[in-house]
């Protein structure tokens, strides 16, 4: 999986503005979103596993300011693109956004990741490539490249249609491994690791 990912880095590395013209091209309408982090995410958990509360989307469109995100989406109701706004800056007059594009396929969702750059530049690194892998429309597998070479795979465990742990192995300068336990107690979600003595440390939500 890593050497495929690392060939997709490859790939896509130099096709930030084909990516921005082909989602222009096939967006059909959009959606917005707020929060520090993204109100989207075709991996389940990614914010929640970090400690954080994940962003929110909204009713109604809005206008760009500070962590929005507006969603792009196809004729199949699918986001296929996130333009988040992160800071203004007076003196350009410009919007500083990170871009996401995410390329269904079947069965699995490519998800490049861009850095910062300012609106209407078509210039930005690809920091990191995730592939997410889908069996009966649930997820059960997160495997993402960043472009340090860092490498991550989060696998999903399931009763029923509720993710009920997850293992999360981390390629760095050393290996990695950790456990987590989720518990859903009707629409509340808590998030423990599994630590090596088997205590629980609470990761999601913080208090």
């Amino acid at each position: 999986m890593k050497d495929f990912l690392c060939a997709r880095l490859n790939e896509y590395k130099d096709k930030y503005s084909e990516l921005i013209s082909s989602m222009e091209k096939n967006y059909k309408t959009t959606i917005w979103g707020m929060g520090i982090m993204p109100s989207y995410s075709p991996a389940p958990y990614m914010s929640e596993l970090q400690g954080c509360k994940p962003g929110r989307f909204l009713k109604k469109d809005s206008e760009p300011d500070k962590n929005r995100q507006c969603y792009f989406l196809n004729k199949d109701n699918n986001i296929i693109g996130e333009l988040k706004f992160a800071k203004y800056v007076t003196i350009k007059k410009q919007w500083i956004v990170y871009r996401r594009f995410f390329l269904h396929e079947a069965d699995q969702i490519l998800e490049l990741t861009f850095g910062s750059e300012l609106n209407g530049n078509l210039e930005a690194n690809l920091d990191s490539v995730s592939l997410i892998k889908f069996l009966n429309d649930k997820a059960t597998g997160h495997y993402c490249l960043n472009n340090t070479g860092e490498y991550f795979e989060t696998l999903y465990k399931y009763n029923a249609d509720k993710i009920t742990s997850i293992t999360e192995k981390i390629w760095r300068s050393t290996f990695t491994e950790r456990f987590y336990e989720i518990n859903h107690a009707g629409d509340s979600l808590t998030i423990f690791e599994v630590l090596t003595d088997n205590s629980k440390l609470k990761i999601y939500p913080e208090e």
